[in-house]
């Protein structure tokens, strides 16, 4: 990922966050042919051990799970809030527009979950991520029904091994030009607007 420095951020927190409120990444792999292929999955970021950890799941007749068990290597890229940017915010009118937004590019390593025990496990640490009221239902299904489910899925786990995060926020222009484009940005009926302001805010300190 193009990361100039001043939208460029190693802010551990910051990185949880963003994973955390959109958890929903492309997940960037191989194919047999050695060409790039992507699966649209929500994933769970956790620290562990001193590093991070990504957990997901599959369908199993998606044939990336198998492409990946051969290529191991995994890019999980998580797509924040973005927001257009108009150049009327800016103090001189040599300016162009550009677009405001937060991405985070994950690397690592892929191990595959397939053991009914470990993939069971596995979606009770996702629903209580996502909905832990969900549990009790889930637990109360018939148990043939549950390995039914069980087998439709191939679970998988990322020990991530580097991460970039960028936050292009409009660190780069003068504080009374960010007033404005987050004020503007605020205002707006757009929740997606309304978020990268809050972003920009956040970093504000």
């Amino acid at each position: 990922m193009y990361l100039p420095a001043h939208f460029t951020s190693t802010d551990y927190e910051h990185a949880l966050r963003l994973m955390a409120e959109h958890p929903l990444a492309l997940l960037v792999g191989p194919d047999a042919q050695g060409q790039s292929f992507g699966s649209h999955l929500p994933l769970v970021a956790s620290a562990q051990g001193g590093g991070l950890l990504l957990e997901g799941h599959m369908a199993r007749a998606n044939p990336h799970w198998g492409w990946l068990s051969q290529q191991r290597q995994v890019l999980a890229v998580f797509s924040g809030p973005g927001a257009y940017v108009s150049p009327s915010h800016y103090e001189s009118v040599k300016n162009v527009p550009t677009w405001n937004y937060a991405a985070l590019h994950a690397y690592g390593d892929v191990e595959l979950i397939d053991g009914a025990a470990d993939k069971d496990g596995l979606l009770k640490r996702l629903i209580g991520r996502f909905e832990p009221d969900y549990a009790e239902q889930w637990r109360g299904l018939p148990e043939d029904f549950q390995h039914k489910l069980l087998g439709a899925i191939v679970g998988f786990r990322i020990r991530v091994t580097r991460w970039e995060l960028k936050l292009k926020m409009s660190q780069n222009r003068a504080a009374v030009e960010r007033q404005r484009i987050r004020a503007a940005l605020l205002a707006s009926e757009r929740a997606e607007d309304r978020a990268t302001a809050e972003w920009m805010a956040r970093l504000e300190g």
